[in-house]
C-alpha cells in the first residue's frame, strides 16, 4: 500500500516594500513636505533642547555662558591688547552682537551636517521626511539665540545704549541665517553620512571662517582694497545687518544683500537637490 504524500502548506512569502521618490518631485514638493510636517520638526527641536541640558547643573544658562566668556576673552585680547577700533561702539557690545549671529549660524551648519548620523536610530526605524532633520538645529539654536539676546540688551543698557527700534526686524535676519545654514546642512549631511571625513573637517573650516568674517573686527578695519570681498560673504552681511538694527551700526550696501539673497536661494535649491539625490544611499551607509 502506498501512502500519498501529504500536501504541505506553502511557506509564506516575504514581501519587500520599496519606497521610491516621485519621478516628478520638484522643489515645491520638498517645501510642501517640510511645511506639512513642521510639527515633527518642532517636537524634535524641543527634544534636542531637553536632552542637551537634561543632566547639567546650570541648564539653559550654558547658552549664555559660552558667548559671555568668549566676549570677555576677545575683549581682553583684541580691544585692550590689539586695540582694534570699533567705530565708537563699546567693544564688548560690538563683539557680543557679532558672536550671537555667528554662533547661531555656525551651530546650525555643524549640527545640521551631523543630523543624519546623530539620528541614525530614528532614520532606520521610523519613516518621515528626512529633510526635517537638518532643519531641527535652526529651531533649537534660535531658542538659545533669543535667550542670549536678552543678555545683549542688558549689556547695552549697562553701557547707556538703547536698542534701535529696528530690532523688530531681527526675525527676518534670523530667518535668512537659518535658511543659509539649512542649505549648507542639506548639502553636507548626506555627504557626512557617506563620508565621515566631512564631520571631522567641518569644525576646523568653521573656525577659520570666523576669522574671515567681521565678528571680532569691523569691515572698516580691513584695508580698503580688500573690503569689497566682504560683500561676497553672506554671513558678514548678516552680522553687519544685526549690528545695524540693534546698535545702529552702518548698514551693508545693496550689493551685499543681492549676494546674500543669491547665496540663500542658491544653497537652499542646491541642498534640496543634493539631499534628494543622495537620500537613497543614506540608510545603507549610515
Amino acid at each position: 500500500m502506498t501512502v500519498a504524500p501529504m500536501d504541505t502548506p506553502a511557506s509564506p512569502q516575504q514581501t519587500e516594500v520599496v519606497i521610491r521618490a516621485r519621478a516628478d518631485h520638484h522643489l515645491i514638493h520638498d517645501i510642501a513636505d517640510v511645511w506639512t510636517n513642521r510639527d515633527i520638526a518642532w517636537t524634535l527641536a524641543l527634544r534636542e533642547i531637553q536632552i542637551r541640558y537634561k543632566q547639567s547643573l546650570i541648564g539653559i544658562a550654558w547658552a549664555l555662558l559660552q558667548p559671555v566668556l568668549t566676549t570677555a576673552i576677545f575683549t581682553f585680547v583684541f580691544s585692550y591688547l590689539a586695540r582694534i577700533p570699533t567705530d565708537g561702539i563699546p567693544y564688548p557690545i560690538f563683539v557680543f552682537s557679532g558672536l550671537l549671529m555667528w554662533q547661531y549660524f555656525s551651530r546650525v551648519v555643524v549640527e545640521a551636517s551631523g543630523s543624519l548620523v546623530k539620528n541614525e536610530a530614528i532614520i532606520t526605524k521610523v519613516f518621515f521626511p528626512r529633510l526635517l532633520l537638518p532643519l531641527v538645529p535652526t529651531l533649537s539654536a534660535a531658542v538659545e539665540f533669543l535667550i542670549a539676546l536678552v543678555v545683549l540688551v542688558a549689556m547695552m543698557l549697562a553701557y547707556g545704549m538703547v536698542p534701535s527700534p529696528l530690532i523688530v526686524l531681527l526675525p527676518l535676519i534670523l530667518l535668512a541665517a537659518g535658511l543659509l545654514g539649512y542649505g549648507i546642512g542639506l548639502v553636507l549631511s548626506p555627504l557626512n553620512a557617506i563620508y565621515r571625513d566631512v564631520g571631522i573637517a567641518l569644525p576646523f573650516f568653521v573656525q577659520i571662517a570666523m576669522y574671515l568674517t567681521p565678528v571680532i573686527y569691523p569691515v572698516t578695519f580691513v584695508p580698503p582694497q580688500y573690503q569689497w570681498l566682504y560683500a561676497l560673504n553672506p554671513v558678514a552681511t548678516l552680522i553687519d545687518t544685526m549690528r545695524a538694527i540693534i546698535i545702529a551700526a552702518p548698514w551693508p550696501g545693496l550689493l551685499s544683500y543681492a549676494v546674500l539673497a543669491a547665496w540663500v536661494i542658491g544653497l537652499t535649491a542646491l541642498g534640496l537637490g543634493t539631499f534628494r539625490k543622495l537620500e537613497p544611499a543614506i540608510v545603507d551607509r549610515i
